[in-house]
Parts: C-alpha cells; sequence; structure tokens
C-alpha cells in the first residue's frame, strides 16, 4: 500500500519588476524596386515531341465506354 502527502507549498519565484519602456516612435520603410523584369520571360527551350509518349499505353484495367 502507497501513501501520499500533501507536497508543501513553495514562494513563487522571484521576477524583476515591471517597467515601463522608454517612449518610441514607429517607423515604416518601404523599399520600391526600379524596375519589375521577368527573368525567365520566353518559353522553356524543349525539342518538338518530347512530351509525346509511342505508343499511347494500354489501361491498366478494363474500362467500358457507353455513348447515349
Amino acid at each position: 500500500m502507497t501513501a501520499q502527502v500533501p507536497v508543501p507549498e513553495q514562494p513563487p519565484p522571484l521576477h524583476p519588476a515591471n517597467v515601463e519602456p522608454a517612449a518610441g516612435a514607429a517607423v515604416s520603410v518601404t523599399a520600391v524596386p526600379f524596375a519589375n523584369d521577368a527573368e525567365q520571360a520566353a518559353p522553356h527551350e524543349m525539342p518538338a515531341g518530347a512530351l509525346v509518349t509511342v505508343p499511347v499505353p494500354a489501361p491498366a484495367l478494363l474500362t467500358v465506354s457507353v455513348k447515349f
């Protein structure tokens, strides 16, 4: 059998006193670029037919097409 005893209360830890910081001024700075040029505006160079799969692969599962 185990018995639990109450935990003795401990005082809270010491914290530094709250002090108001000195008054400050808010500053907002916005940088505007001289030009808005795109680094890659031209289309990519890709050989013609590079994305074509020949022959067209057969479906992995049986498919049924119904026309109404």
